[in-house]
């Protein structure tokens, strides 16, 4: 497959990237581009860029995406878990989405004893599940450049994000947000923070502004126009 990634650069006038991460993976994988690149960020849509109040009753913690292990439902089951502890009361939490390993997860949280803390729900858009609690967490063990950590910013939610793919491009490389991998320990460390710290989410989390101008599907439009006239003047 890499071979003939390598091969399709002959029939192509331009290679575009949606973040560095992913240049980089390209790079290492299949080879330096032969053919001219251009490194476009995906953007999220005006409409997406209103903030809203959760529901009422709504949870603090939310995980939203594939119920796999890859995505890492069970690291935020388990730093859930360790976050109570820690600050020593019970907590709410929300997952939403459906899998492969569902009834895993779902064993997973009986086990834990916390069938009556974190609910599970399916898959539903993400401006309806942004409703259900305050903080979104993307455990993720692998990513690329995921769409949910762009739509839950523009909501105005707090992002506590694995630091993989192209996460830190957008959180930034040194975010307190970002924890390794896999981590339930470090992750249960950052949901702690977030609770307690009534300030900490508004320092550690993009600037609005800056973000829309980097993150936009008009700004992502404009940037891909540039590219295609470029191209025709070649």
């Amino acid at each position: 497959f890499l071979r003939l990634e390598r091969f399709q650069e002959r029939f192509t006038d331009a290679l575009c990237f949606v973040c560095k991460y992913e240049q980089t993976a390209y790079e290492t994988k299949v080879g330096k581009p032969r053919t001219r690149t251009a490194m476009i960020y995906n953007g999220v849509q005006e409409s997406e860029f209103e903030t809203g109040p959760p529901r009422e009753g709504a949870a603090h913690f939310r995980y939203i995406g594939m119920l796999r292990d890859l995505k890492g439902p069970d690291v935020f089951i388990r730093a859930f878990a360790r976050m109570e502890r820690s600050i020593g009361q019970p907590m709410s939490g929300v997952i939403v989405g459906d899998g492969p390993d569902r009834d895993k997860y779902a064993a997973m949280i009986d086990q834990a004893g916390l069938s009556r803390r974190i609910s599970m729900h399916p898959a539903m858009p993400a401006r309806q599940a942004f409703e259900l609690a305050t903080t979104v967490v993307v455990p993720s063990r692998a990513e690329a450049m995921p769409y949910i950590v762009l739509e839950a910013l523009a909501a105005g939610k707090t992002v506590i994000a694995s630091h993989v793919g192209g996460i830190p491009e957008v959180l930034g490389e040194d975010s307190e947000a970002l924890v390794p991998a896999g981590d339930a320990d470090a992750l249960a460390k950052i949901m702690v923070r977030d609770i307690e710290d009534a300030g900490w989410a508004t320092r550690v989390m993009p600037r609005p502004d800056s973000f829309r101008a980097k993150f936009s599907t008009p700004v992502m439009s404009d940037d891909m126009m540039k590219l295609y006239r470029d191209l025709l003047l070649l």
